[in-house]
């Protein structure tokens, strides 16, 4: 069972996911504009929902959330009524542009 301490807010910038007891936060990047430079110090995951490309990227991920991410990011599926959501961590726009 998925923890229920995870929770998304919403910020000018686009949504976050966080878990409530380990404060782990995810931003959400829609991909439409190209704007998104991934941070190389934080973990990037990529996904298509409704046709737009999503990139979740962490914000000072500490070893020890590191495991939490996976559970965040099928809760989030969840949440949104998608809960077979491909998730990946290889950035589909490069596969969307050769197609």
């Amino acid at each position: 069972m998925l923890s229920t301490n995870f929770y998304v807010i919403q910020t000018e910038s686009g949504d976050t996911i966080r878990d409530e007891k380990s404060m782990l936060r995810i931003n959400i990047h829609q991909l439409e504009n190209g704007a998104f430079q991934p941070n190389p110090a934080e973990l990037q995951f990529y996904s298509i929902f409704h046709g737009v490309c999503l990139a979740f990227e962490t914000v000072n991920i500490k070893d020890y959330l590191r495991p939490l991410v996976a559970s965040a990011l099928m809760w989030y599926a969840q949440q949104i009524g998608y809960p077979e959501m491909h998730i990946s961590s290889e950035d589909p726009r490069a596969s969307l542009r050769a197609g």
